[in-house]
């Protein structure tokens, strides 16, 4: 199966089902679910404590973590068909904490509690995410980078407002980590670049 930590360039509420280990940090993580995650009988249920871990995303030029807030009550629904293909359904509310490490600015409790769905393929070479507002986004690679740039988007941000749908694919050889396209509807409105609303908290910070 292909190692899933290549496509978490998408937000925290999603993150877990993409890496093992989410965004968010805080209280004792378990072991990671298995990849894709079993099926809940159409039931939603907690999201399993690793989807609190903390995250490191390379941007504005440093390291930003980003760590869970107080608000963590995420719960999942998934659906594993007949044909193998996996859907997951996210909902609930979260917030998180935002540090960058080059000056130590500082975003608390930023609302990510957009719902969201993921759907992958058997083989795991095609995933398709829709995120609702509100959810904060980054990439992992340059390909991702690329289609957030020829969408017009800032490489690491925020929306409050209308919804992101992204279509990934990946090549059938195991050693390709990085997507070989990526497909972007872009029906976000409110959006924020997340390096300038950190320079603005450091503004704040500082007055």
């Amino acid at each position: 199966m292909k190692d899933l930590k290549k496509l978490s360039f998408l937000p925290l509420l999603l993150a877990l089902a993409f890496t093992g280990v989410a965004p968010a940090g805080a209280d004792a993580v378990e072991e990671p679910p298995a990849s894709p995650p079993e099926d809940t009988d159409g039931e939603y249920v907690p999201v399993p404590s690793a989807y609190y871990a903390p995250v490191d995303i390379n941007a504005c030029g440093t390291t930003v973590t980003m760590a869970a807030g107080d608000v963590r009550e995420v719960e999942w629904k998934v659906r594993v068909r007949e044909d193998g293909s996996t859907v997951i359904r996210y909902r609930g509310d979260a917030t998180v904490d935002l540090t960058r490490h080059s000056d130590q600015a500082f975003i608390d409790e930023l609302d990510i509690s957009g719902r969201a769905a993921e759907r992958s393929s058997a083989d795991q070479r095609s995933v398709s995410v829709s995120l609702g507002a509100s959810s904060i986004i980054w990439p992992l690679s340059s390909v991702e980078a690329d289609a957030l740039a020829d969408a017009g988007l800032p490489e690491f941000f925020y929306f409050e407002k209308g919804r992101l749908t992204i279509d990934l694919e990946f090549s059938e050889d195991p050693d390709v980590l990085e997507p070989v396209s990526v497909d972007i509807v872009d029906a976000t409105r409110h959006v924020s670049d997340v390096c300038e609303l950190l320079d603005e908290a450091t503004a704040k910070g500082g007055s």
